[in-house]
């Protein structure tokens, strides 16, 4: 009442709900007023501005009981988490947060700003709904907090809601998410895979014919899914199960009848012999009626039956042709002992026989018999024809020895050669076609030369004289005219050589010719003279005036541009045509005295070049000066002086191209490298980080040295490694990261050390298969000498203890096994009655051995020989059936130990097997 005598009404207590709001906000929060009207005030927005302000948890307790309005709710539920959070007695805000009053959205705010990691894992731990847990999962500051939520999510929706909002904020929560989603994903469909499985399996049991591997198919197919959680419809899978296991039995059974059967046709089969079934036919007839009826309604049996009943009644048939073939081929046989070369007709009557009396034997006395006879006949032909041979070689040495001396022109030697080869034809028999056209080519040449000899030479004079008249025509240019006669000459000279006595009139004749055709050329040359001889006149004028000219520009002011430019000129003019060309010799004088005119001219700009050239020189040296002064204010301006007197003297005189190129590049360089000295810093930023590169770089050189590195052990590798990937980390954190470049040459280099290091590992396990195939042949070894009757002091068993002592060492559990074997048979070779039934074992334990290989390349996958077909599918039906009539506790051994199964139980393998078993170590070596 004091209060509002002298102060008025207090605005907590106005009418106005938006007045009382603002009063709420000036009171202290743990005021019971506060308290009150958060209880009690009819006003919506009252009630949450107090919540806001609240901090008696009791009170907002007592408060989120009672109210009913939804965003009240939320206010008091986010007040009291915040206060839970802050609140000093940690027992007291865990107590209140694991009471079942306390709601999910309090333990969310707690979550999300409590300090104490118990306070927020108890409030996660108590929070029901999964959308609050993803809520909490993606607002959450810590990331503890984020996983700890996201690890209760579990639905569908919130946890596609926590993929959706983590994905760019939390990998963590995102990779969770997307997992659980992917195995709800995967556990649908594999309960749709499951369910088709089922129905499959089911129509399998009831469908005809062979069911075996579309059985194991579907096996793998079910132990593929993870429905270890599904009863249901792993108890539907395991009655189905049994009942395709009693189908098995039963066709097991069958087969094995069948098989047996298979085995005695094949062994009947194989015994029947058409050489010798004449005196077995009534047996093999009764044999036949046996087989008939145990095969009963074997269609495929009953059918090689069949086949069985022709081939006798064909052999019945075929008996009285059988002693008709059986006295050919001992006609045959007597005609092969004699030394005749006739074969009396023999195949023609051989083949004239019956074809069913030809049989595989028979055949084979009477083709050796013919053989012999054709080998002895091939023989006496090959010494005729070797007698023929030899004179046909001497007859083409002799044809060859005349056509070379007929290529020479020399026709003696030719004559004699033909001579021979007539007498050498009579005892060469018949000579190829083109051998006997060389002969006759041989001597119609030899005749023919022997005719044209007289007179060759007249005609070949003659001849030269029609080629020199003809040249009288005005066809040829003067120089190739000039060659055409004295080529004709030359000729007329060589005919001389060979052949004197030539008529005097016919030599007129050739020498007038050859006066006349040159003539034209004689003149055209004359002319050529006269040319050469003006030429030479007009170039001495041009030398007395460029001589003059010189002197008149030495004694005036000297313009360099403008002579440089008319000894340009002048020596353009004079190598052009426009004064003509004269004889070689008469160019070199004329051009000495040209030069000489000139020199003095030559010699000024000369003169001037180089002194223009020690100005540049200064120029440079100027320019080189202000590097040092790089970091004066005027530098540029006084660079760019430089620059202009540069041009000023450039176009003042010009230099020789090989002056002014250099110093030009030595000018702009030390301007450039004034400019340059400006940018020190940034070329010492430069220098850091290529030694920073350079230092990236040898770090990748080491790793990439540890990669090819041979000759380190395994420890010195993955120490080195280690280093070099500290050394990194140390050069990151000193220079910043490393290109990317690098970085992925130093992640390059480092996997490839990891390889080198899985080699070593792979060869060391290599080493260790290796070692155990050796121990196990060491014990067949063994084995063989128990079977062959042989005792402990034979030199194979006394050995096998040092051979095994140097084998590469192996698991203590597979040692002991091969250990056990190898002492076991020891023990047998030492005592007879323990060699006994060590051999009964062994032969107790070859079917076991042969299954084992059988399920082992089964299980890897691998083929098995055509003739064990059967046997392994008896195993994968066995095999099949362990795996139906399995628990889901039990299971079958692996492949490695059914492999080291293998190798511990005695027995001797054929070099087939081994090397079958050679491949499954290799199989398993490769999935390890």
């Amino acid at each position: 009442m004091l209060d509002k005598l002298f102060f008025g009404s207090r605005l907590h207590e106005h009418a106005d709900p938006a007045q009382r709001v603002v009063g709420v906000a000036a009171l202290p929060g743990d005021s019971s007023i506060v308290a009150q009207l958060l209880g009690a005030d009819p006003s919506p927005d009252v009630r949450c501005a107090a919540a806001a302000h609240c901090t008696d948890t009791a009170a907002l307790a007592r408060a989120l009981q009672a109210e009913t309005e939804p965003h009240v709710r939320t206010a008091i539920a986010t007040s009291l988490g915040k206060r839970l959070a802050e609140a000093p007695d940690a027992g007291a805000a865990l107590a209140m947060l694991s009471a079942p009053e306390c709601t999910d959205a309090v333990r969310a705010e707690v979550a999300l700003h409590a300090q104490d990691e118990e306070r927020r894992r108890a409030a996660i731990e108590g929070i029901k709904d999964e959308d609050t847990l993803a809520d909490v999962a993606l607002a959450a500051g810590h990331a503890t907090v984020r996983i700890a939520a996201a690890e209760r999510v579990h639905a569908p929706e919130p946890l596609r809601r926590l993929l959706e909002g983590a994905r760019d904020k939390d990998r963590g929560v995102a990779r969770l998410a997307r997992e659980r989603l992917d195995a709800i994903q995967r556990h649908a469909e594999h309960a749709v895979a499951a369910d088709a499985i089922l129905a499959e399996a089911e129509a399998l049991v009831a469908r005809p014919g062979p069911i075996v591997m579309a059985a194991v198919e579907l096996d793998r197919r079910w132990r593929a899914l993870d429905l270890g959680h599904d009863v249901e419809r792993t108890a539907r899978w395991d009655a189905i199960g049994s009942e395709m296991q009693r189908r098995f039995d039963r066709e097991l059974e069958e087969q094995r009848a069948h098989t047996q059967l298979e085995q005695r046709l094949d062994a009947w089969l194989a015994a029947l012999d058409p050489g010798s079934a004449t005196d077995r036919l009534p047996t093999l007839r009764e044999e036949l009626l046996a087989l008939r009826a145990e095969a009963g309604h074997d269609v495929r049996a009953l059918a090689r039956l069949d086949e069985a009943e022709q081939k006798i009644a064909q052999w019945e048939q075929a008996a009285p042709a059988l002693a008709a073939a059986e006295a050919l081929v001992i006609e045959a046989e007597e005609l092969a002992a004699s030394t005749s070369i006739d074969d009396a007709q023999l195949p023609a009557r051989w083949q004239a026989l019956d074809p069913a009396a030809r049989i595989t034997p028979l055949a084979a006395r009477f083709d050796a018999a013919v053989l012999v006879i054709e080998q002895r006949r091939e023989a006496h032909v090959r010494a005729s024809q070797q007698e023929q041979t030899t004179a046909r070689q001497h007859l083409h040495a002799a044809l060859h020895e005349a056509e070379q001396a007929l290529a020479a022109g020399h026709l003696q030697e030719a004559r004699a050669a033909a001579d021979r080869t007539r007498a050498l034809k009579l005892h060469a028999g018949v000579l190829p076609k083109p051998t006997v056209q060389r002969l006759s080519r041989v001597v119609n040449q030899l005749i023919e030369l022997e005719r044209w000899q007289a007179f060759g030479q007249h005609s070949a004079r003659i001849q030269l004289c029609e080629r020199a008249e003809a040249l009288a025509q005005p066809a040829l240019a003067p120089a190739a005219l000039a060659r055409e006669v004295q080529q004709l000459r030359a000729e007329w000279k060589k005919l001389d050589e060979q052949h004197a006595g030539v008529p005097k009139s016919l030599w007129q004749r050739f020498d007038g010719a050859c006066e006349r055709a040159y003539a034209p050329a004689a003149r055209h040359f004359a002319e050529i003279a006269a040319q050469h001889k003006q030429a030479r006149k007009q170039r001495e004028d041009f030398i007395e005036a460029a001589a003059a000219h010189a002197t008149t520009m030495l004694a005036e002011a000297r313009d360099w541009r403008a002579i440089e430019r008319w000894l340009r000129d002048t020596e353009s003019t004079w190598r052009g045509t426009t004064l003509g060309s004269v004889e070689p010799g008469a160019w070199k004088k004329l051009d000495s005295r040209l030069k000489a005119a000139l020199a003095p001219l030559h010699e000024v700009l000369s003169a001037a070049r180089r002194e223009a050239k020690q100005q540049r020189e200064a120029l440079i040296a100027e320019a080189e000066g202000l590097v040092a002064r790089a970091a004066e204010r005027d530098m540029p301006s006084r660079v760019k002086e430089l620059q202009a007197r540069w041009q000023a003297q450039a176009k003042a005189i010009v230099l020789a191209q090989r002056d002014e190129r250099p110093l030009w590049e030595r000018f702009r360089t030390a301007c450039n490298a004034a400019f340059d000295a400006r940018a020190g810093s940034r070329k010492e930023a430069e220098k850091h980080r290529r030694v920073q590169h350079q230092a990236y770089e040898a770090l990748c050189d080491q790793l990439e040295q540890l990669a090819r590195s041979t000759d380190a052990d395994e420890a010195q590798l993955r120490s080195a490694r280690r280093e070099a990937q500290e050394q990194w980390k140390k050069a990151v954190a000193e220079h910043g990261p490393a290109p990317a470049a690098i970085d992925a040459r130093f992640r390059a280099a480092g996997a490839g050390v990891d390889e080198v290091l899985r080699g070593r590992a792979r060869a060391g396990e290599a080493a260790t298969w290796k070692g155990l195939l050796a121990r196990e042949s060491l014990c067949e070894e063994l084995d063989a000498l128990a079977l062959a009757g042989q005792g402990a002091e034979a030199p194979a068993a006394q050995s096998v203890g040092q051979r095994w002592s140097g084998l590469p060492a192996l698991p203590a559990e597979w040692e002991r096994k091969l250990v056990e074997r190898r002492d076991a048979t020891l023990r047998a070779l030492g005592d007879d009655e323990a060699r006994e039934d060590h051999v009964a074992r062994i032969e107790n334990c070859a079917a076991a051995r042969r299954d084992a290989l059988l399920e082992l390349e089964l299980a890897l996958g691998m083929d098995s020989p055509a003739d064990l077909q059967a046997q392994r599918l008896a195993v994968q039906v066995r095999h099949l059936r362990d795996r139906f009539k399995r628990t889901a506790a039990g299971g079958a051994g692996s492949n490695l130990q059914v492999l080291l199964d293998w190798c511990a139980q005695p027995g001797v393998t054929e070099a087939r097997d081994r090397q079958r078993c050679e491949r499954i170590v290799a199989a398993l070596a490769r999935r390890r």
